[in-house]
């Protein structure tokens, strides 16, 4: 249908009603109980022939529908109403879109999209990019971002660069700059660029293969870092890692008995921590998944669908929404069982009393404990360990694990496992293997230390002797 639009008419326009005839020059409308879209055109004389308004659930938009020499029929959109601050706008925009159109034969959103691909600039390819991560079906977690932006950072100087314009030569000597005096950060900086900039080329090489046309960026100038080989391999990061005295999983014949002791002995200081450093241990937890774990019968129903809990009754441990995107459920073991017992008498009735590990101060954000990092310092400092982080843990689990169990056993444990529905529960013959194979390696991480498997397994287990029996 024609009329002469005018800015009125086209901000009344709605789905609910459709026009339908002209009477009196007013336009009349219908109801139009099937939401389908519909399209206005304009016959105004200063109105290329093709141009109106399109009228959609969610916006409004101003369209050119015009065939081409060749018979060819274009459709395309001028922008959304909103985008014009008058309607004379709107059609001096459709009227140089159709000239595109006349002169190439060619949708002329086309054209700009393919111009818009070429010219985009690095900024742009990391916004895209973070749009991505925020936008999949299991969003990408906090710290995953926060450790992209501080890479999109490094690049500040380089923001309004296209990519088509950066060249290999100087992103290996920005490379080797940053690595010069910080190789990992140098590595994981660069790594986000190619991917955000290889996300970029993908979608353009989709949206040139639908449009029957060329990709207009096809080339990823960060590529010539992995040509020169300056990421380092597997090897060389292992070599870097006992270098620094990093990445060392505690060993259970030489490091395991003094760590476990040196927590018990600061425990009556610092009880939360201290149990917190304890059930990481026997979990292999990571760091942000057993710190925010709450009690299950202290909270309603509703809650435990976005939480981390312990259920004593059940005698499990629910972590939600885990590092892998999905929920990890572990049986709780004899030791792991008495220490939350023991945590649940110290309950106190006030707002934390949710959180097995309630936070100190009166003034954390969160609530419950957040922050083992001084304190495994002292630990280590008391058991003369050099030097352990809380993923160290995590690995020492995973070594424990594969001396003691099957490797698909050793995935459960540590939730590496891609199961069909995460959520699920193994079967009772499952569930009873995988709570068997927890107590084992319980059982093997508490003999190296008789005090704390005193404390926590007598009377069910026979004492073990020490060394001031």
């Amino acid at each position: 249908m024609k009329t002469t639009l005018n800015q009125n008419i086209v901000l009344k326009l709605t789905l609910d009603k459709k026009p339908c005839a002209i009477k009196d020059s007013k336009l009349e409308y219908t109801d139009n109980p099937s939401g389908v879209p519909y399209i206005l055109f304009d016959d105004h004389r200063d109105a290329v022939t093709g141009f109106g308004v399109k009228v959609a659930k969610t916006k409004k938009t101003y369209i050119i529908q015009r065939r081409v020499p060749g018979g060819k029929v274009i459709k395309a959109k001028v922008g959304n109403v909103s985008d014009f601050n008058n309607i004379d706008m709107a059609r001096d925009k459709a009227r140089s879109l159709v000239q595109v159109a006349k002169d190439t034969g060619q949708n002329p959103n086309t054209i700009e999209r393919k111009k818009l691909a070429s010219e985009i600039t690095l900024s742009e390819a990391f916004s895209q990019y973070r749009e991505h991560l925020l936008g999949r079906p299991k969003p990408a977690k906090q710290n995953t971002l926060t450790v992209f932006d501080r890479s999109v950072c490094k690049f500040s100087a380089w923001k309004n660069r296209r990519v088509k314009d950066l060249s290999g030569h100087e992103i290996s000597q920005m490379f080797d700059s940053i690595a010069a005096t910080a190789r990992t950060t140098a590595e994981q900086t660069f790594r986000w660029s190619n991917v955000a900039v290889n996300y970029a080329i993908q979608l353009e090489v989709h949206d040139a293969a639908s449009q029957q046309r060329n990709p207009s960026l096809t080339y990823n100038p960060f590529s010539i870092l992995k040509l020169n080989q300056k990421y380092r391999t597997r090897s060389q990061l292992e070599a870097s890692y006992k270098a620094k005295g990093v990445r060392k999983p505690l060993s259970i014949h030489e490091t395991m008995g003094p760590w476990l002791n040196a927590i018990n002995n600061r425990r009556k200081n610092n009880r939360t921590g201290c149990d917190y450093l304890f059930l990481s241990t026997l979990w292999g937890s990571r760091k942000n998944e057993g710190a925010d774990l709450k009690w299950r019968h202290l909270i309603s129903d509703d809650e435990t669908a976005i939480s981390s809990y312990v259920d004593l009754y059940a005698r499990t441990v629910y972590f939600r929404d885990t590092k892998n995107g999905e929920d990890h459920e572990l049986p709780l073991t004899d030791a792991a069982y008495e220490l939350l017992l023991q945590r649940k008498s110290l309950i106190k009735k006030d707002k934390n009393s949710k959180w097995i590990f309630p936070a100190e101060s009166k003034f954390s954000k969160t609530g419950h404990y957040s922050d083992s990092s001084s304190l495994i310092s002292y630990v280590c400092e008391d058991a003369k360990i050099k030097k352990i982080g809380m993923h160290d843990l995590r690995r020492t689990m995973g070594r424990i694990a594969e001396e003691l169990t099957s490797y698909a056993m050793v995935k459960r444990v540590l939730n590496h496992s891609n199961l069909s529905d995460p959520t699920s529960r193994y079967t009772e013959t499952e569930w009873k293997r995988l709570k068997e194979v927890m107590q084992r390696i319980e059982l093997h991480i508490l003999a190296t230390s008789p005090i704390v498997f005193n404390m926590l397994l007598v009377p069910k287990y026979t004492m073990m002797q020490t060394d001031q029996s």
